[in-house]
């Protein structure tokens, strides 16, 4: 069943500077009622996960842990599937690697060579199946873009985007807590793309998207 996107067009030449007071920091966060303090970040760790490739950063957070959360799985298991790096875009990062210690653990997020640690923050975000009016395919255009996409039960999908001789077709998140997609960006893509991400609502039937295209060159395409 084909339901309706609705979109709005705007061009933009110059990167949003973000507030300063979104990145991740130093200091206590809350999860589940329990307090989870990172007590360093290292943005040059001499350890890096085996999979990262040469495009690619390892950021290392040291998290201290309550000991109740530690000692017991069914909390210790979901506080570190749940913990992410997110930019200001949607564009959500997972925990890659975890050592454990007596009292807390380190953490590596891989991140694309370009991506500012300074514009992440950090974030607690639960993995739940996308509501059922979202599930499906879904189309709209403004101008002469043209875009459709079929969202699964995980929130996981893939689109098109057609404007003029134009065609890509991506894999996408939505998270559903944080109303936000990602667009998983393949390197060496034709148009430089860097990354891309956004916003999303949804409200009686019509699903309006806010998408932010940030290329290489710095230009930041938006519709």
């Amino acid at each position: 069943m084909k339901k309706a996107l609705s979109l709005a067009l705007a061009l933009v030449l110059s990167l949003t500077l973000l507030s300063a007071a979104l990145a991740v920091t130093e200091g206590d966060y809350i999860w589940e009622g329990h307090t989870v303090t990172i007590t360093a970040i290292d943005p040059k760790p001499t350890f890096v996960p085996e999979d990262m490739t040469g495009e690619q950063y390892a950021v290392a957070i040291d998290l201290d842990v309550p000991a109740p959360v530690l000692a017991d799985d069914t909390l210790r298991r979901p506080l570190f599937g749940q913990v992410k790096l997110v930019d200001e875009n949607g564009a959500i990062y997972s925990l890659d690697t975890a050592i454990t210690y007596t009292t807390g653990h380190t953490l590596f997020f891989v991140l694309d060579k370009g991506t500012d640690l300074d514009r992440l923050f950090l974030r607690f975000i639960t993995t739940t199946d996308m509501p059922e009016e979202y599930v499906g395919q879904w189309a709209g255009s403004v101008g002469d873009i043209n875009l459709s996409f079929d969202i699964g039960a995980d929130g996981v999908g893939t689109y098109i985007f057609e404007q003029a001789d134009y065609y890509e077709s991506y894999d996408f998140t939505l998270a559903v807590e944080s109303e936000t997609f990602s667009v998983k960006i393949p390197k060496n893509n034709q148009l430089g793309i860097a990354s891309c991400a956004g916003t999303y609502a949804y409200t009686d039937g019509v699903l309006t998207l806010d998408v932010r295209t940030i290329f290489a060159n710095g230009r930041v395409f938006t519709y």
